[in-house]
């Protein structure tokens, strides 16, 4: 029985029973205003696989390991939930406000055409700009490894609501916010499929949409901004890693808005969303968990599992 019990455990049963709540919302949405989200079996290989290895692992009394795949479970689940409900959220949006962010971004006294023309007329710097802004996946599974390995567990459930609690932020902005991007706005043609799928969603027409091939459709807040952040704040007191991920967030800041089609004005509001849900992290009680100024600090973490 004590092996069961070990075994079917999790470590993120408070996480878990949002992703249920996150799930049931974005099934009563879709079918609310008639949109098909066609799934395949083999769009949850990874998933079961990630669950799979966390119960073998469990079983072996591997509690580290089983901690580190339950967590890429867990955040893998929650990428595909908010993604789901971008769409829904941008599906529902009203007229775009592309104009008035570009307007914005004009009194700002910020360029956006000019700087883009200026990244793509210099091959290297276009190269270390578009490794920088496609590092945000390869960033949490890191940090999933190395806080599992230090068995932070208080501390990757921390980065799960931080990440939760931004994506629902930015959805909010999307609903609220529409907008295609400077890209559109300027008819430039980017490698981006984004900009097709977000005319699609707001025509209103045929919303049929493959869950494996869901891309970004949140112009307003920039969701990468925010997620930089985010990042910089997870692995904050890390030493050397920490200046390491900072140094790579800081040009994956530059690079947002030319490779993530942003106005400047997303990435202020996508740095406001971050603070506010670091806001809300600090202070609120979310399904059972204590606020962030009552749990372990990564530190004591760190001594417990001899990471440092």
């Amino acid at each position: 029985m004590g092996r069961e019990k070990r075994l079917f455990t999790s470590d993120f049963v408070p996480e878990w029973c949002a992703l249920g709540v996150l799930a049931l919302l974005d099934a009563a949405w879709a079918a609310h205003i008639h949109l098909d989200f066609i799934a395949a079996p083999r769009d949850f290989l990874i998933l079961g696989l990630a669950l799979s290895i966390t119960f073998a692992l469990r079983a072996f009394a591997v509690r580290r390991g089983g901690l580190m795949a339950e967590y890429f479970a867990l955040t893998l689940a929650a990428s595909t939930a908010i993604c789901a409900l971008s769409y829904l959220c941008l599906a529902s949006a009203g007229p775009l406000v592309d104009a008035r962010l570009m307007a914005m971004d004009r009194a700002l006294g910020f360029d956006w055409l000019a700087g883009y023309q200026f990244v793509h007329a210099h091959p290297a710097l276009a190269a270390l700009l578009g490794i920088a802004y496609g590092s945000l996946v390869y960033q949490g599974l890191y940090f999933g490894l190395l806080l599992g390995l230090m068995d932070a567990k208080q501390q990757l459930r921390d980065m799960f609501w931080l990440f939760l609690l931004t994506g629902l932020l930015a959805c909010a902005g999307a609903v609220l916010f529409p907008a295609l991007g400077p890209s559109k706005f300027y008819n430039i043609q980017t490698d981006n499929g984004f900009v097709p799928v977000m005319q699609h969603l707001l025509s209103g027409r045929d919303l049929h949409f493959a869950l494996s091939g869901m891309t970004g459709v949140v112009s307003f807040p920039s969701f990468h901004t925010a997620m930089a952040l985010a990042y910089c704040w997870a692995f904050r007191k890390t030493g050397i890693i920490s200046a390491a991920i900072t140094s790579l967030n800081i040009i994956m800041l530059c690079a947002v808005p030319f490779f993530g089609g942003h106005y400047l004005v997303d990435m202020v509001a996508g740095a406001a969303t971050m603070l506010l849900a670091l806001a809300l992290l600090k202070t609120a009680p979310l399904f059972g968990r204590k606020p962030i100024a009552a749990s372990a600090s990564p530190e004591s973490a760190a001594a417990s599992g001899g990471a440092y």
